[in-house]
């Protein structure tokens, strides 16, 4: 075991320039994670502080029970546990799925300088190369798991355990005497890695004994080359780049080549943290830029184009917002879903409104007209929202304010012509807060 489980210098070595504020282990239950926690808890004897995240995906009868064990386990341990719920959507492949909103759970809890540790082995590198291959993946895909990556929150994901075999994982596992979960959907050949472990990769290992670091060997091979390469796509892509917000130019995507419009796809996507799309997802995504037409989608990840502009957005980003929602004059603030709504008084600045008035805050249905500062009557509000080249999903999303069931102001784009504070009047001027604020004020 002293050979494989490295020492405290060898583990570390790959995040030497790194400033390293806590460790988060994302621990399933399962023998490869909780050998990953008990390794750093005990083992590698760290001063820095650890904390395990559980996410409980609701896909086993069995779930509530891990959940359970997991907490039990950090408590003997003397660990703080997390523990996330998410919900599978319908439709398209549940390991994608699976995999792509379990991730999301991890690092949304996470911040700059956190290191969130997966027990991803050398066995489980060769299943993903394979995996790989028989989708027909290029150098990207065939690099498969790289040791360590870094978001652009600071977040660090490492890998720690690539050089490990699953038999020394459970090797150290008995020699610890570590209980741990045997998840029976492991053994479900419906799942293509589960088939490839199953019943293709014995009869590899049979023919080559030592296929896995073979294969593991060409992942490395694959993203050398991979790292040469990223510059000059990067290149390409910054040429490529819109001038407004994280979009791309299409008719500059639409002079490259199918090859090179694809490789600058999905290092865009990459560094966005999106899921990358299958081959076939992007034949279609591609004939989206070529031909300017429609939207393809895929787990929670919507690509659609806009005057000119490839927008990559979030499921959650294009879902229309609902309701009516009152706000009392008294408060400054308002929340609704995941958007924060201020209103601050300024002189001179905004909408007059009345002391006392109460505002309502909805959302754009059918059929709204609006007398927006600078315009000679009323319009439609859906002729302003192209006027100020605003998307159509975006359309649903933007609170309207209104007083006395007058539509007053559009945040983030316009006042009313008829309410709009004189240079010696207090106004009351309306903002947005939050992430998903993407408006021009006008």
């Amino acid at each position: 075991m002293a050979n494989v489980f490295l020492s405290k210098e060898a583990f570390l070595a790959p995040l030497r320039d790194k400033v390293i504020h806590r460790w988060c282990v994302a621990l399933s239950g399962g023998v490869d994670s909780v050998v990953l926690l008990h390794f750093l808890r005990y083992t590698l004897n760290t001063a820095v502080p650890i904390i395990a995240v559980h996410v409980n995906h609701h896909l086993q009868t069995s779930a509530s029970a891990w959940q359970d064990f997991c907490a039990d386990l950090c408590r003997r341990w003397d660990i703080p546990l997390h523990v996330a719920d998410i919900q599978i959507p319908k439709g398209g492949s549940v390991e994608a799925n699976a995999r792509y909103l379990r991730y999301e759970a991890i690092f949304s809890r996470l911040t700059a300088g956190d290191v969130v540790l997966t027990a991803h082995h050398e066995d489980d590198q060769a299943e993903t190369v394979l995996l790989q291959l028989l989708r027909g993946a290029g150098p990207k895909g065939l690099a498969a798991m790289p040791e360590h990556t870094e978001t652009q929150s600071g977040v660090i994901h490492y890998r720690p355990f690539l050089g490990v075999t699953r038999a020394d994982i459970q090797a150290y596992a008995k020699l610890h005497q570590l209980e741990h979960i045997n998840d029976l959907s492991n053994d479900d050949t419906a799942y293509d890695r589960n088939y490839l472990r199953q019943l293709v990769i014995p009869v590899l290992r049979q023919r080559w004994p030592s296929y896995a670091r073979t294969l593991a060997r060409s992942a490395g091979l694959s993203a050398q080359l991979m790292q040469w390469a990223e510059p000059l796509w990067y290149g390409i892509l910054e040429e490529c780049r819109a001038e407004q917000d994280n979009t791309l130019d299409q008719t500059r995507l639409a002079a490259l080549s199918r090859y090179e419009c694809s490789a600058v796809l999905r290092l865009w996507l990459e560094e966005q943290g999106l899921a990358l799309p299958t081959e076939a997802q992007m034949q279609h995504l591609l004939n989206l830029v070529y031909s300017r037409l429609g939207k393809v989608s895929w787990q929670n990840v919507v690509l659609t184009g806009y005057q000119n502009r490839l927008y990559a957005l979030s499921s959650k980003e294009i879902m229309p917002r609902r309701g009516e929602f009152c706000w009392p004059d008294t408060e400054s603030t308002l929340c609704i879903d995941d958007i924060v709504l201020r209103r601050e008084k300024a002189l001179g600045l905004g909408l007059v409104v009345a002391n006392g008035a109460d505002c309502v805050v909805r959302f754009r249905t059918q059929g709204e007209r609006f007398h927006a500062a600078g315009r000679v009557g009323s319009h439609p509000l859906k002729k302003l929202f192209q006027e100020w080249g605003v998307p159509p999903w975006q359309r649903a999303r933007i609170p309207l304010i209104y007083v006395q069931d007058e539509l007053v102001a559009v945040v983030g784009y316009a006042y009313h012509a008829h309410k709009l504070a004189a240079e010696n009047e207090m106004g009351v001027v309306f903002s947005i807060l939050g992430v998903d604020s993407k408006t021009n004020i006008r």
